[in-house]
């Protein structure tokens, strides 16, 4: 999830709210709630207070490898290096992952089997676990990353003497590699139609040599789809079309999917500055399970904000400043340079990122996670910006298809309180956004309400990798989550540090305070 080859160059420093409004003031000021709790938080904010926090599900105590609240469980269901239904080492380097109801023939009673496609962010590096799908199946054979597929069965275990708390046991009953030869997949979205899309975070490529000794025209930078229902590998195909980028994250809403970018911003010598962008992918026809996005074509666009060209995002800081956005088009999805930096403009070699912005695109500090929130019969859109705001802590913004307004939701100010959100996923019962953090040393889940607050909900104890991957179980009762691990002592994992899947559960819906389950912004958008 970290890009260290792409550092800031030439960064400016904080910009105060004075300068915030200087950059589309006139738009942000206009569009500024009133009577809501984000326009209440945005006014202590303003007034230099902290966000103020949640008390949530209570106080964090120590659950075996992690520290949750005390009604919460968590086992470990999956480890680095543990045998394959083929008898092959599980890959490490854990990322995102999807969760699916298991349709299949032996389902095993309705919520307690839940199918789990899991991202291996491996980057050819040293230390790595290639995933192996074979030949006819791979989409560059000298890629090490890919997807594997579990298959997660869930039982009551009793109850807890001590709180009469129903206790469950899971077990992973079916695993193997379902979609390899890509490279460095970090993050990706679900599909409505039991599907996961998982991204390339990296652009490269051409990789391998012909038999003459040639270059092979194998190119990174792209999604993938994966069947979750398939009951083996399935076969590696880039959607082409949905844009060549540094992706990080996907969530597929009403014929569109939504893509997010990992870039840092950087000095341009055409823009003065460029950073990551928020894309759309609109296919040219309707898919579903026996369709693959990798056969269609169509626009793709990247949100720019409405008389504010080229629009600098992480300058703004204050929760509750909304702005009406547009999209603008990428004329070259697909295009030929494999370095995501030149600068020259060159037809058929420009970044995805820097056409977009060429064209008007507001830009990012590190855009991350992104996940779809139902609310009634509609949806909002929440993305996180990994290095977000004045003190490169983070950022949580709201994109609302239906009134198409962007508002930001939450920007951190205080480590202790978020440091670098990465992954998100949305707590059914509540509609609060879990933060899964990759900073250095402790890593917390930290949940963001509705009316703008913050909580923690987990945190590291002895292995202190990233939390990454969380998703809930169709029937919102587990969330899965994942500790990324290091690279290294294969297969196994570096002590204290190995890649580490786990199941939680409790009751989610008691979490305390307000919860309106819509931040103001308006209506959700029709699905």
């Amino acid at each position: 999830m970290s890009i260290p080859e792409n550092p800031i160059q030439g960064r400016p420093g904080p910009i105060s709210r004075r300068a915030f409004l200087g950059l589309g003031g006139a738009t942000a000021a206009a569009l500024m709630l009133s009577g809501s709790p984000i326009a209440a938080l945005g006014a202590r904010v303003a007034k230099g207070q902290t966000p103020s926090a949640a008390a949530g599900y209570g106080p964090l105590v120590p659950k075996g490898d992690l520290m949750l609240p005390a009604a919460f469980n968590v086992q470990r269901i999956d480890m680095q290096g543990l045998p394959q239904r083929d008898g092959r080492p599980t890959p490490g380097i854990f990322d995102a992952m999807g969760a699916f109801p298991d349709t299949g023939g032996n389902t095993n009673g309705e919520g307690k089997r839940t199918v789990l496609i899991r991202n291996h962010e491996n980057r050819e590096r040293p230390g790595e676990i290639k995933v192996v799908t074979g030949p006819a199946f791979e989409y560059d054979e000298s890629t090490f990353g890919g997807c594997t597929k579990l298959v997660v069965d869930r039982e009551p275990a009793g109850t807890d003497p001590e709180t009469g708390q129903q206790l469950f046991e899971y077990t992973v009953s079916d695993k193997f590699n379902i979609l390899g030869g890509t490279s460095t997949n970090c993050a990706g979205g679900e599909a409505p139609f039991k599907k996961w899309i998982t991204c390339e975070e990296v652009v490269k490529g051409p990789t391998g040599t012909t038999e003459a000794g040639t270059f092979a025209p194998l190119k990174h930078g792209y999604n993938f789809e994966v069947d979750a229902m398939s009951d083996g590998p399935v076969v590696a195909v880039p959607i082409l079309a949905a844009g060549r980028f540094v992706h990080e994250a996907t969530t597929f809403r009403a014929g569109i999917l939504y893509q997010t970018e990992d870039r840092r911003i950087q000095l341009d010598p055409v823009l003065g500055e460029i950073g990551a962008c928020l894309y759309r992918y609109i296919p040219d026809q309707r898919v579903g399970q026996s369709d693959n996005l990798a056969e269609t074509t169509g626009p793709l666009e990247a949100l720019a904000i409405k008389g504010s060209p080229h629009m600098n995002m992480d300058a703004v800081v204050t929760p509750g400043a909304s702005f009406p956005v547009e999209w603008v088009p990428v004329p070259e999805a697909d295009h030929e340079d494999d370095t995501d930096n030149r600068r020259d403009r060159a037809p058929g070699f420009t970044p995805t990122r820097i056409q977009a912005q060429d064209n008007g695109a507001a830009y990012f500090d590190r855009q991350e996670g992104i996940w779809a929130s139902s609310q009634g019969a509609g949806f909002k859109i929440y993305f996180d910006c990994t290095e977000g705001g004045p003190q490169n802590l983070g950022q949580v913004w709201e994109y609302d298809p239906g009134r198409e307004v962007l508002t930001l939701i939450y920007v951190s100010t205080d480590r202790n309180t978020l440091e670098n959100p990465d992954n998100i996923t949305i707590v059914p019962q509540t509609q609060d956004i879990f933060l899964c953090e990759d900073s250095p040393g402790e890593q917390f889940i930290r949940g963001v309400t509705q009316d703008g607050e913050i909580y923690n909900f987990a945190q590291t104890a002895d292995n202190d990798t990233e939390f990454c991957g969380a998703c809930f179980s169709p029937d919102g009762q587990t969330l899965f989550v994942n500790q990324q691990g290091s690279r290294g002592n294969l297969p196994g994992g570096v002590p204290g540090a190995q890649a580490v899947t786990y199941a939680i559960y409790g009751p989610f819906e008691k979490r305390e305070g307000a919860n309106n389950k819509n931040f103001g912004n308006g209506p959700a958008s029709g699905a």
